[in-house]
């Protein structure tokens, strides 16, 4: 989880005319965040002992070669969005964190700020035409120049050093409501209950639509959707841990996973009913509603199995995972 801070721009239009608007500042900082800096189930806090160890680690020119190593085992994953060896939640630190582990912890949370950064950003672009619709708007990207304080001035004056003391953001609309797994008890949400199902309707409907445009988000969950609480519209948020289609089809054919007969839109399909976005909203908040409130829910689910199953049809072919006897879970829908 990202800090994140209200914040009000001031600015004026092409015409001349003033204006301000409240918005989100989200930065990616390394030193923040429960579930960033969790190690076996607790919070490693950013300390100066750490902060010294990494200076430590950046000024002997060690980030490149351990940012190697992580690279290499992002994409041995399979196109899964993991940490290979250097989970921060899996393995004991002596053996994840073999060489220095305060100063290899601290690297490892900056690459993932970084990576998260990276991701948003690029699904914001990609879906640049669902903003202030379906996600919010991106206003601007921010970098904030030597947040840490007492960082020595050799790290700040070198440009190969001084990124790793930097902290990227992004400034978003701000979505005045609610979370949609907050539905059946916030204020903010409407009295009448006889609304609540196109709300779960839309959201289901939100992230299939996002599936189809190639961004595969793999952090879906009601908690990531902020419902308007005027217009009732669901907006998806988050985007720092999304799969993007071209990359994983590239990542499958450079480790074997697909072959140069495969053919892609069947396997990125295969993907997405295994992921199963749709389910992952829907599912969830039909047994919250009925349990909290005892109201059912009757959801239209976007069938993706049955548009997987169509694709092979109609082009007579199956995938890599029909013919190694491997495909992932699947639900089907009526």
């Amino acid at each position: 989880m990202s800090p994140v801070l209200n914040v009000v721009l001031f600015g004026s239009d092409d015409s001349g005319h003033k204006f301000h608007l409240q918005a989100v500042l989200k930065l990616y900082d390394r030193r923040f965040g429960e579930r960033l800096r969790r190690y076996r189930g607790e919070h490693v806090p950013h300390t100066m002992e750490r902060e010294l160890a990494f200076q430590s680690f950046v000024r002997r020119g060690m980030m490149n070669r351990f940012l190697g190593r992580q690279e290499e085992d992002f994409e041995a994953e399979d196109g899964q969005n993991q940490r290979g060896k250097f989970e921060k939640t899996e393995k004991p630190i002596s053996l994840q964190y073999d060489l220095e582990p305060d100063a290899e912890f601290e690297a490892a949370v900056w690459e993932e700020c970084e990576r998260n950064f990276n991701c948003e950003t690029q699904a914001y672009e990609r879906l640049k035409d669902l903003q202030g619709k379906l996600i919010p708007r991106m206003y601007a990207h921010v970098r904030l120049l030597s947040p840490i304080p007492n960082v020595p001035h050799d790290l700040l004056d070198s440009s190969d050093t001084a990124r790793y003391f930097e902290v990227k953001g992004v400034i978003l609309q701000r979505v005045a409501g609610y979370p949609l797994y907050d539905l059946p008890t916030s204020p903010q949400a409407p009295s009448d209950m006889g609304l609540w199902p196109d709300i779960v309707q839309a959201a289901v409907d939100a992230v299939h639509m996002i599936d189809r445009r190639g961004v595969l988000n793999t952090n879906c969950a009601p908690y990531n959707i902020v419902v308007d609480s005027h217009s009732h519209t669901p907006f998806i948020i988050d985007f720092a841990s999304c799969r993007f289609k071209e990359r994983l089809i590239q990542q499958w054919r450079d480790n074997g996973r697909m072959g140069d007969d495969d053919d892609p839109e069947i396997e990125y399909w295969e993907e997405v009913v295994t992921v199963n976005n749709e389910g992952a909203i829907g599912v969830a908040m039909a047994a919250r509603l009925r349990q909290m409130k005892g109201l059912e829910l009757s959801i239209r689910y976007p069938n993706s199995q049955k548009i997987l199953e169509d694709m092979k049809r109609s082009k007579g072919i199956e995938s890599a995972k029909d013919r190694a006897g491997t495909s992932g879970w699947k639900i089907l829908y009526s």
